[in-house]
């Protein structure tokens, strides 16, 4: 699975580096397993299971109002008792944008994703259980996000954004003969930190 994405991976990351500013967001997330309307309004997990995520995004065009980006991320997160996983993943977005440094974003993505039992799992061999290996396998993730945030570059001039977003996701093939799809639901609090080409990020960060 991992070898189709690279292509996709390799375009984002060759348009961010034509780009004269160089954005880098970082969020945290609570992730559960669930549909949409499901927890604590509807969107948040009444169980925590912590994660978070680092990327950067390309802007493809933009107006007055209006943006259209593609977003290259890196997450990982952690649900006890049952996985934890490293995401790759792109989406392609849609911004809507307000002269008061308020937005509204709108994103569909896909990716790979690395998951890891978080139990002790076992095979027979040789007339007894011996524990397995946990090398964890390979999976694909789809993606459906919202957010709203504000940009202070709007008002104050700092090339900063606040973000809180709701992403629906699903994993597969999980597991094949009873829930090939898992549905979850995170809920993303974060924020967007955008270099001017030339500055030190790595020092900065």
């Amino acid at each position: 699975m991992l070898k189709y994405f690279t292509p996709l991976c390799f375009i984002c990351l060759s348009a961010s580096a034509q780009q004269t500013e160089i954005p880098i967001s970082i969020s945290v997330f609570n992730n559960g397993t669930s549909l949409p309307g499901s927890g604590i309004l509807g969107v948040f997990s009444k169980t925590i299971h912590p994660g978070f995520d680092i990327g950067t995004y390309h802007l493809y065009k933009s107006a007055t109002k209006h943006d259209f980006i593609q977003t290259f991320k890196l997450g990982y997160f952690y649900h006890q008792f049952n996985q934890h996983a490293i995401q790759l993943y792109s989406e392609f977005g849609y911004r809507y944008k307000t002269n008061t440094g308020f937005y509204a974003e709108g994103l569909l993505g896909v990716g790979y994703l690395h998951s890891f039992a978080d139990v002790q799992q076992f095979k027979f061999k040789n007339g007894r259980y011996v524990k397995k290996a946990n090398w964890g396998r390979p999976q694909l993730m789809a993606t459906a996000s919202i957010d709203a945030g504000y940009n202070f570059q709007t008002k104050q001039q700092l090339p900063l954004r606040i973000f809180l977003q709701y992403q629906f996701w699903m994993q597969t093939p999980f597991v094949n003969k009873y829930v090939p799809l898992l549905p979850n639901a995170a809920l993303h609090l974060g924020i967007v930190y955008t270099f001017k080409k030339g500055q030190d990020c790595c020092h900065k960060i």
